[in-house]
């Protein structure tokens, strides 16, 4: 019975499958014109088109003989199948029209044809993208104007993201293309869609950070690095702090995108350095998360060879007098690519510019910052000072930003040398990682880490040289964390924490510390 079922089923299953292939065959054959044109075979085409051709008939998927001769880029052929009235609006199963094929194909003169012939220069695909929008990521400028004179509406919006021709231009770094919408009359404040993910959620049941959109042609400029487009805009009256919904602004989305050409035009034209987004972050606390941040895992491309560097922003900031000290309200939004995610937990409530290069040892940005008035130990939500972050205290062995590639020993030693000498208390102590707010602030690394200093870093990386120094500078051994372990219970391995390297040389270190008292 199982047998005869299965067999039953799967003769169904064939016939109904050849019986698809069949009428799929049938209707291609009803469609002769359309397939020489695909394959090419103009000549053969040609002939076609004298013994009248149906130029209407389309294949299974709705494509026709006229958009296979745009998409072939054979003008003649076009201009022979429009002269027997072949329809420029036709469209096929795709969404896709003769013109919309010649737009994204960046011809002018198909264009022209098709437009003349009657095609409509404001259809819209079933996701509502219109030819102008194709032409504005293209940025033939040339294609755009015979658009907008046969009627194109330049402030139409497409249905998915609410986005316009004039974004398209501006996010796609087309200089030229934006001042000619602009010039059309293209609205330079309009927002795209704001979608406010209810719960922040995919598939997977942890939250995940979803960009939300609502952003303006000016954002999506200074995104791309488009300076050029950044001025037409501006000159145009677009609103140079006006921010995305979740508060980030030109200046900001700039720097996230390292772009500080872009960034330092939009300082010279009079942007606010002082703002603050969503999640706390100024444009100083940006510049400096940029400074160092490493091509990694899907990251953004390392920094520009010429033009201002990330540290050229942040001295540019600093000396405009912004706040050297500005703290985060929350962990700030992934990057993609797994970057951050879940692993700068140090990087949260609380976190300033100061600890945030402490976490990359970027030594150059710590000086600027300790130039400009930076306050040395002012901690995160949970407590942690750069000193410790810098001895590697709640720092993650997943390590997205190849912060501890290299020899990481020895830029630790240097930064905590300059902390040091600028006043850093060597035995601060975690004060916080049990409160409802740290825990809100995602410290998963800092699990058990409460009442524990800088020396508990070094210890659980087996770094014997910090371990040294910090000893040589008054790290004391007697200070147990709150569940009552000491450094010489963490030197074992004994006092909680992930992913302990156990060196001889630091339990040697430590145990004859404890043994003198120190």
């Amino acid at each position: 019975m199982t047998r005869w079922l299965y067999t039953t089923i799967h003769r169904r299953v064939l016939a109904a499958a050849f019986g698809m292939l069949a009428l799929a065959a049938s209707a291609q054959a009803d469609a002769p014109l359309a397939d020489l044109v695909q394959a090419g075979e103009r000549d053969a085409a040609l002939q076609w088109l004298r013994k009248k051709a149906d130029v209407h008939a389309a294949q299974a998927d709705g494509t026709t003989a006229l958009h296979w001769a745009v998409h072939n880029v054979d003008v003649e052929l076009t201009r022979a199948l429009l002269r027997r009235r072949a329809d420029p609006n036709a469209m096929n199963a795709f969404g896709s029209t003769p013109l919309a094929e010649a737009v994204k194909l960046a011809h002018p003169e198909l264009v022209t044809l098709l437009l003349e012939a009657g095609a409509d220069a404001d259809a819209a695909n079933p996701d509502g993208q219109t030819a102008l929008m194709l032409a504005a990521r293209t940025g033939v400028v040339e294609v755009a104007d015979a658009l907008v004179r046969h009627g194109a509406d330049v402030n139409a919006r497409e249905r998915w993201r609410r986005q316009t021709a004039l974004m398209w231009a501006a996010g796609s770094g087309h200089a030229d293309m934006t001042a000619f919408l602009i010039a059309a009359g293209a609205d330079v404040e309009a927002r795209a869609a704001h979608n406010d993910w209810p719960n922040q959620i995919t598939s997977e049941p942890r939250a995940q950070y979803r960009p939300t959109g609502g952003l303006t042609a000016l954002l999506y400029a200074a995104r791309s690095g488009c300076t050029r487009c950044v001025e037409h805009l501006l000159a145009a009256g677009a609103d140079i702090d006006k921010p995305s919904p979740d508060g980030v602004t030109a200046l900001m989305i700039a720097l996230d995108n390292m772009h500080f050409a872009t960034a330092a035009y939009l300082l010279e034209r009079g942007a606010n350095p002082h703002l603050w987004d969503w999640w706390g972050r100024t444009a100083l606390y940006i510049a400096v998360d940029m400074n160092s941040f490493r091509p990694r895992f899907g990251a953004p491309p390392p920094q520009p060879a010429d033009g201002p560097r990330a540290i050229d922003i942040v001295r540019r900031l600093l000396a405009a007098g912004v706040d050297p000290n500005p703290q985060l309200n929350m962990h700030r939004p992934g990057r993609g690519g797994n970057s951050g995610r879940f692993t700068d937990d140090l990087l949260t409530t609380g976190a300033t510019p100061l600890l945030r290069a402490a976490v990359s040892f970027d030594d150059e940005a710590i000086r600027v910052l300790l130039e400009h008035g930076a306050r040395v130990d002012l901690p995160n939500v949970m407590g942690v000072t750069p000193f410790m972050a810098a001895a590697g205290l709640g720092v993650s062995v997943r390590d997205p930003r190849g912060n501890y590639d290299g020899d990481v020993e020895s830029r630790a030693l240097a930064t905590l040398e300059i902390l040091r000498q600028a006043g850093a208390d060597v035995n601060a102590r975690v004060t916080d990682t049990s409160s409802r707010t740290a825990r809100i602030a995602r410290p998963s690394s800092m699990t058990n880490r409460q009442g524990q200093t800088a020396l508990y870093g070094a210890i659980n990386w087996g770094w014997a040289r910090v371990v040294q120094y910090l000893l040589d500078h008054g790290a004391r051994v007697d200070i147990a964390d709150a569940a009552g372990k000491t450094p010489l219970d963490a030197v074992v391995g004994n006092a909680g924490g992930r992913d302990h390297k156990t060196v001889p040389e630091v339990v040697a270190m430590i145990e004859a510390a404890s043994a003198a008292g120190a």
